[in-house]
């Protein structure tokens, strides 16, 4: 057996030049998973991290300072791993930058650098790889990475394809590079490890990962320490745990199929998405029937502070997009009817709607249709919210609304010309999870899909209400992102904030 890998871990730029992170600054912002928008913002270096043997492998953590971000401990952070080589003489050909991942050449005084994105680059990947298996050697790990690729198109994280990977439980596996770091275990760490200890197969196995050190062991600036990765059952916010989490790795699915592209597909030749969408409507009640057992339920809904969130998010909403200010009362209207009637649910139960650990992000681009059935993947929650509430436990509800959510958006890209292709799949899946719901409690479930949690006095009209509160919650933060990152697809969510409004 090989011994542990470690990571170095340096306070600020420690191995980048000055010429390297301005290369840094202009390359940053066209990036398609660079999580704000540019204007105004600047990169601060952190911290570094390289790793033992490699010596053109440098990730630099980058923390995010400009108008309306965070400071501080809560400030953005991003990770930027590069492999930076010699170079004989500078080169303006950049045409194949993409392929290569080449970000550019600079000259820095001890001569010119050669500067390509890790993430795009096999040098990085054998670093994270050979981290987060700690038992594998040099050969084995470049074994491990023949036919590697990076996957295209995903948009906040990076991910390499490994199809020639051996483990313990088959053949394959993906790596993926969180390019926005958060403080803590990492919720892509902590619940697909706890999923994979309960033996739950709705999951990719989880494998390894790599992580930073708890926080006294970068408080000295001298110098740099070293760190052993952790791949032992993670836990939420466990003393002593990891100061960040920078890389996942997990069993590749085999012969898989991404959800949102297969539903589209369905829509666009208008085939019953009825049967899928149920299926995979049981797969989200087992998935939350596992987090709880695995995990723990979490404390008793408080009515004030949970519609204080949402009324937060909305007031959000208005004030970055203008189109939907003929919205605003009637989002007002509804998150009134739904706290009056928590509070007298409260009121009559003294507090029996538990919230527990969820997936935070559920839609159709997370899961995978294979032969075997649907996997959930990517539990790392909304991108754009603060990380105390990605991480924090919710209602189940949450992910039901988001799936509904996306099931519309795969009717609108798909162009199903079929008016009742939406509703029929969003009813299969609601039908679904209620069936695998009742199976996971012991009996039947008549509250509506999503409500049926342990111990949850929630009755069916509380239910269907919060359920369109939490749709519309989620329709306002799609209006958002599209506003910003998509403005030909704006229409989507504004017809859906309109839509459960007037029903």
């Amino acid at each position: 057996m090989s011994p542990a890998r470690h990571v170095h871990v340096s306070p600020g730029a420690a191995h980048l030049t000055p010429e390297v992170l301005r290369l840094l600054d202009v390359w940053l912002p066209e990036q398609r998973w660079y999580p704000v928008p540019t204007e105004g913002v600047a990169h601060e270096p952190w911290l570094t991290v390289t790793f033992p043997g490699v010596a053109d492998v440098v990730v630099a953590l980058l923390r995010l300072h400009g108008p309306g971000l965070a400071t501080g401990d809560e400030s953005l952070v991003i990770q930027v791993p590069l492999v930076l080589t010699p170079t004989a003489e500078p080169t303006a050909d950049t045409a194949d930058t993409e392929a290569a991942g080449l970000i550019g050449t600079v000259a820095t005084a001890s001569g010119t650098v050669t500067v390509h994105d890790g993430g795009a680059h096999p040098a990085a990947w054998h670093a994270y790889l050979a981290t987060a298996l700690p038992d594998a050697g040099g050969p084995e790990v470049c074994d491990k990475l023949a036919g590697a690729r990076r996957i295209s198109g995903e948009q906040s994280n990076t991910s390499v394809m490994l199809p020639a990977m051996n483990h313990g439980t088959g053949r394959g596996g993906m790596l993926k590079i969180l390019r926005t770091v958060a403080l803590g275990p990492h919720p892509d760490v902590v619940i697909p490890a706890a999923l994979t200890k309960a033996a739950w197969a709705g999951v990719p196995r989880f494998l390894g990962a790599v992580e930073l050190p708890a926080p006294d062991a970068v408080a000295d600036p001298r110098e740099p320490r070293d760190v052993p990765p952790r791949t032992e059952d993670p836990s939420w916010g466990k003393t002593g745990g990891p100061l960040a989490h920078l890389a996942v790795l997990s069993e590749l699915v085999a012969d898989a199929t991404d959800g949102f592209e297969l539903a589209c597909a369905y829509a666009e030749r208008d085939e019953d998405f009825g049967e899928r969408a149920a299926e995979l409507g049981a797969a989200v009640a087992h998935l939350h029937a596992v987090l709880r057992q695995a995990l723990g339920p979490g404390p008793a809904l408080e009515p004030a502070g949970f519609m204080g969130v949402l009324r937060r998010r909305a007031a959000e909403a208005f004030a970055d997009v203008p189109d939907l200010a003929p919205q605003r009362a009637g989002v007002s209207a509804l998150f009134d009817a739904v706290s009056t009637r928590l509070a007298a649910v409260a009121e009559r139960t003294g507090g029996m709607v538990p919230l527990q650990p969820i997936h935070g992000d559920l839609h159709l681009g997370q899961a995978l249709h294979a032969p075997g059935g649907w996997k959930i993947l990517d539990f790392e929650g909304e991108p754009q919210r603060p990380v105390a509430e990605r991480v924090a436990p919710d209602l189940p509800l949450r992910d039901v609304a988001g799936m509904l959510r996306s099931l519309d958006y795969a009717a609108a890209v798909g162009r199903a010309t079929d008016p009742h292709w939406v509703s029929h799949a969003q009813v299969s899946f609601l039908e679904g999870y209620r069936q695998a719901s009742g199976e996971t409690h012991g009996g039947p479930v008549h509250a509506v899909a999503g409500a049926a949690t342990s111990g949850s006095e929630l009755d069916v009209a509380t239910a269907e209400l919060l359920l369109r509160a939490l749709v519309v919650d989620k329709a306002l933060y799609e209006v958002v992102y599209e506003f910003r990152h998509r403005p030909a697809w704006m229409h989507i969510p504004l017809t859906a904030v309109e839509r459960v409004l007037s029903s």
